[in-house]
């Protein structure tokens, strides 16, 4: 069987959406987001910061660098994670199956040896790490019901900017 993660439907990609927001949010990642766009092309629904594209600068060391770079992809990580996750088990509410997990696992061992220089197993460590963190964050009942708001007003307005989106996810801080 092959995994398919296309958007089935407006609510499907609104729930996508709003899981890359909270992805970002609850891994402390907001200033790195600008907006979140329901049009836009389906790999462009959350606009970044100047901040998220990481130009290099010659005063920094290559360590200094190479971290920014691998925080940065960490972020992605979570968003594309959070993506899948928040459609699985707050809009479908259903589960993650083995071979969505894996596909997603490959995905990102592709992207951490581009990305980064990534070994497969550092991958799959910082993989697991987040796959772990962003399943307690999204079957949360508190957090569902917030992506559940986020997600109604996304879905009315269109279009969030940084502000409004700090704004609808402040509720996410108490939980």
């Amino acid at each position: 069987m092959e995994t398919n993660l296309k958007y089935r439907s407006e609510d499907d990609r609104c729930y996508g959406a709003t899981g890359m927001t909270v992805a970002f949010v609850v891994m402390e990642g907001e200033d790195l987001v600008s907006a979140v766009d329901l049009d836009a092309l389906p790999d462009e629904l959350v606009e970044y910061s100047d901040n998220y594209f990481f130009a290099g600068n010659p005063g920094l060391s290559a360590k200094s660098a190479w971290n920014t770079i691998l925080k940065h992809f960490n972020y992605s990580m979570a968003a594309v994670v959070g993506n899948v996750m928040c459609r699985r088990y707050v809009l479908e509410k259903s589960g993650m199956d083995a071979e969505t997990r894996q596909y997603l696992l490959d995905l990102m061992i592709s992207e951490g040896s581009e990305a980064c220089n990534l070994e497969e197993d550092e991958t799959r460590r910082l993989f697991d790490k987040n796959y772990m963190y962003l399943t307690r964050v999204f079957t949360h009942q508190g957090v569902q019901g917030v992506c559940h708001d986020f997600a109604t007003v996304l879905k009315r307005n269109r279009r969030m900017t940084r502000f409004d989106i700090l704004e609808q996810l402040r509720a996410l801080r108490g939980l």
